[in-house]
């Protein structure tokens, strides 16, 4: 089951589309957690209401205010100059969380919603910053991440990208950026699809 939002948020998507900013918008809430990371509940006027984890220490998360956002795969701490490539492992980590399969992997069933927060953060800042962690959950994720990866179960970033967040107005701008945080992009459309199929179909076709 995917996980979903469960609190809803006074401001709706459709009215932050209809605000004066030009670049999409997002909302954040503070979730379940005692790290001072996620979980985030992120409301979005371009990839819908999700959970989602923060990807930058000692980066802070303000909550309740909008802010613009672009989509990538790097992670640009304060949006500046120092980059870090999303990892694979995370990317891993991520899907798992929000196809509420973190339980399955520890074997926990009953464990509490803090408790898995803090494990996949912890184990993301692990991934990402090599940050040491004694959170035997966290541990165990890491090391689920990595035989996934080793046995070929998993590779590359799947539907995960970055969400850069930045002040409103200064998209792109050092200094103006703020906390990443993870997102899944959305499977092509149905149409998209169904176009894609035919033009295969046709070169298919052409090489007869």
């Amino acid at each position: 089951m995917v996980r979903t939002t469960f609190v809803a948020f006074v401001a709706t998507v459709t009215g932050l589309a209809a605000t004066a900013i030009a670049e999409p918008t997002v909302v954040f809430q503070d979730g379940p957690g005692t790290t001072q990371g996620g979980i985030y509940r992120a409301f979005s006027s371009d990839h819908g209401n999700f959970e989602t984890f923060c990807l930058e220490m000692g980066e802070g998360m303000t909550f309740d205010v909008p802010f613009e956002y672009t989509i990538g795969t790097d992670i640009k701490f304060n949006g500046n100059n120092t980059v870090n490539p999303l990892d694979s492992e995370s990317a891993f980590l991520y899907t798992m969380f929000r196809e509420d399969r973190i339980r399955d992997i520890l074997g926990k069933p009953n464990l509490p919603e803090a408790a898995l927060a803090d494990a996949v953060q912890l184990a993301l800042w692990n991934i990402e910053w090599d940050n040491a962690t004694n959170n035997q959950d966290a541990l165990a994720l890491i090391q689920a991440a990595a035989d996934a990866i080793a046995n070929g179960e998993w590779s590359g970033l799947g539907l995960v990208r970055v969400m850069g967040v930045w002040n409103p107005g200064h998209v792109g701008e050092q200094g103006h950026g703020k906390q990443d945080v993870l997102v899944i992009i959305p499977l092509p459309s149905a149409a998209g699809l169904a176009t894609a199929g035919v033009l295969a179909l046709v070169a298919a076709r052409r090489r007869i």
